[in-house]
């Protein structure tokens, strides 16, 4: 589902499941794993990535839609992009192509993302697709996007890379996936830089707020 290495005290995290990066409980259990692993590490960063042409598609479809596992991956999902959104240590993300749905819900939760230019769709789909969003990615959304892109989220609307920008689901775009990475570890090591002691204060004044109340709506499904 995912694999992990440590590159000069930078941890990266590539999301691969030979499709689409469906996002099912299998996948978010990699990944918390792995989290684990760069902090018992000591890693100073993290860089999430996915496979050519699609960073993550949205939810494993299969099981969103399933009414006994639906709620499960819901909450399993929120406190993983929580658990990004509130990391003591950077968060980077290299979107390779496609991030919709669940793909953007990991977009708005980190620190930094850099996304590949191309033909590729990101934004919260799931109006266009019948699948409701809950109220705690909702409000992790609120952080990042500002209006009118905020409201994309009710028609599903989804944007090109350059116009993620703005939507405020990307930080920058870049033309070819060399340069991708390149980027993505350097901001990393750029933020990894940063006093921990001070990034962790800094990150909790900027967004304990949001994380509370994403917890609490979390706490209601």
């Amino acid at each position: 589902m995912s694999e992990y290495r440590l590159d000069d005290g930078v941890a990266h995290l590539s999301l691969d499941d030979g499709k689409v990066n469906a996002v099912g409980t299998a996948t978010l259990s990699s990944l918390n794993e792995q989290l684990d692993q760069a902090e018992k590490e000591g890693a100073t960063a993290i860089v999430l990535s996915g496979r050519e042409g699609v960073f993550c598609a949205g939810f494993n479809l299969a099981e969103i839609r399933d009414p006994d596992g639906a709620m499960a991956l819901r909450r399993q999902f929120i406190d993983l992009v929580l658990r990004i959104f509130e990391s003591d240590k950077p968060v980077v993300i290299a979107c390779s192509g496609h991030a919709m749905g669940a793909g953007a819900g990991l977009l708005v939760a980190a620190d930094r993302r850099v996304g590949l230019d191309g033909a590729f769709k990101l934004g919260f789909n799931e109006a266009s697709v019948g699948v409701t969003i809950s109220q705690a990615t909702v409000e992790l959304a609120r952080y990042r996007m500002p209006m009118p892109w905020f409201e994309s989220i009710i028609s599903g609307t989804t944007f090109p890379p350059q116009q993620a920008v703005p939507a405020g689901l990307l930080d920058e775009v870049v033309q070819d996936k060399e340069a991708l990475l390149s980027e993505a570890f350097r901001i990393a090591r750029e933020l990894g830089a940063v006093a921990p002691a001070v990034f962790k204060a800094m990150k909790h004044v900027a967004r304990g707020a949001v994380a509370e109340h994403v917890r609490r709506e979390r706490a209601l499904l």
